[in-house]
This record gives C-alpha cells, sequence and structure tokens, in this order.
C-alpha cells in the first residue's frame, strides 16, 4: 500500500464524514428535496451491499490496491460498472447535499468526486497490470454511469 493510496482513502473517510454532518438532517429531512435525497443513500446503499456480498468480504478493500490473491469481478453490479462501491459512495454524496441543502456540502460533495476519481484512475492502472481480461472488461463496462463506457 503506497502513501497515495493511503492519502486518498484518508481523505475519501473524511469527506464522507463531513457529509454525513449533522446526522440529525437525516431525521429531519427538508421536503420533497429531502425525501429524494434519503431515496438516494438508500439506493446507494443497496449497491453498496450488493457489491460487498458479490465481493465476498475477503477480496474487499478501501485500498486501490488489488488483493495479491484476489480476480476480476464481472458478476453482480459489476456487469453494470467497474466501481459499483465508487458509483454507491457518490450516491450518497448526492443523497446528503439534498438531504442538508447546504452550499458546503456541495463542495465537500464535489471534493469527493474528484478524490473518487483520482483513486479510480489510480485503480485502473493497477487492474489493467493485475489482470490480463480488464482491459477488455474496460471497454465494455462503464466505470461509475452504466452505459457510459469512457475510460
Amino acid at each position: 500500500m503506497s502513501p497515495v493510496s493511503l492519502a486518498l482513502v484518508f481523505a475519501q473517510f473524511v469527506l464522507i464524514a463531513l457529509l454525513a454532518s449533522p446526522v440529525a438532517d437525516f431525521l429531519n429531512p427538508s421536503g420533497a428535496i429531502g425525501m429524494i435525497g434519503l431515496l438516494s443513500i438508500g439506493i446507494g446503499s443497496v449497491l453498496a451491499l450488493a457489491a460487498a456480498a458479490v465481493m465476498r468480504g475477503a477480496r474487499f478493500s478501501v485500498l486501490p490496491e488489488p488483493r495479491a490473491s484476489g480476480s476480476l469481478i464481472e458478476r453482480g453490479p459489476y456487469r453494470i460498472v467497474r466501481h459499483p462501491m465508487y458509483a454507491a459512495v457518490l450516491l450518497f454524496a448526492l443523497g446528503a447535499c439534498l438531504v442538508h441543502q447546504s452550499p458546503r456540502h456541495l463542495v465537500w460533495s464535489a471534493s469527493l468526486g474528484v478524490v473518487l476519481w483520482l483513486k479510480i484512475r489510480r485503480e485502473e492502472r493497477l487492474l489493467v497490470a493485475a489482470y490480463p481480461n480488464y482491459a477488455d472488461y474496460r471497454r465494455r463496462v462503464g466505470a461509475i454511469v452504466p452505459g457510459l463506457h469512457r475510460s
């Protein structure tokens, strides 16, 4: 694990914590926009759970480096997007912005998007090197948005 990877993971979790604060807003969302935010968080949670179930604990890591004992996963939500966990985090960030309805949450969400983009770029380079079939998988399956195949 490299210092760059650790820094990206640290930044990701700090930004997620900031987006979750104050927690009380989630208990009393403001109007329809707040409810749509909770729906986004719910969808993101289901996606994260589905991705974690497919990864089966032993292969799951928050670091962008592939595990030595890992394998390329192309089933479950990984058939639809290459990075369903990152997609789930972005759905949470969107939901948090809608629930909190605050400019600072929008800034933190955009910052999280940048961190995840950097993390994905790093991870993709490592996955191409680790798995011979990854380049083909990358051409067929979008990174975060289904159908968007731009690498």
